[in-house]
């Protein structure tokens, strides 16, 4: 048995694998097929790990910085010049963060988008589109 084994595992030893056509550089969460590359840390909706590379899903792509700036409880902080760490900013940011993720969820599903990825979050990918002012519209 043990040496049908180590028969086997020489035998696949020298079998030649083709090189993955998936990259993935854990570190980064950086993941890229040919010249389609997708920052994982990037990804504000969906689910980066069931996302084909070579597939032609809709994604959507945000500024963040602009929703946030449209959002009620996010104005307050701004106006008011709240401290990060103190109680009411804390609770301020929590509801901007909520309508934040309600707003990417709506428009995730109404549009039919596999991912909404922060912009610049993904490359080489031909089916993108700028959903930053419908993320804006759903708040």
């Amino acid at each position: 048995m043990k040496i049908a084994l180590l028969t086997l595992l020489l035998g696949l030893a020298t079998f030649s694998f083709a090189a993955p056509t998936v990259l993935a550089d854990t570190e980064n969460s950086v993941i890229s097929m040919e010249e389609v590359q997708l920052d994982r840390a990037q990804v504000r909706w969906g689910n980066a790990s069931k996302f084909d590379l070579k597939g032609s899903a809709a994604v959507g792509t945000v500024r963040s910085t602009d929703v946030y700036d449209a959002i009620p409880a996010y104005k307050t902080i701004k106006k008011e010049g709240l401290e990060k760490g103190s109680a009411r900013y804390t609770m301020l940011i929590g509801q901007a963060t909520k309508a934040y993720k309600a707003a990417l969820k709506k428009v995730g599903q109404d549009k039919s988008y596999a991912l909404i990825v922060e912009e610049g979050g993904i490359s080489g990918y031909t089916n993108v589109t700028d959903a930053t002012s419908d993320i804006i519209a759903a708040l």
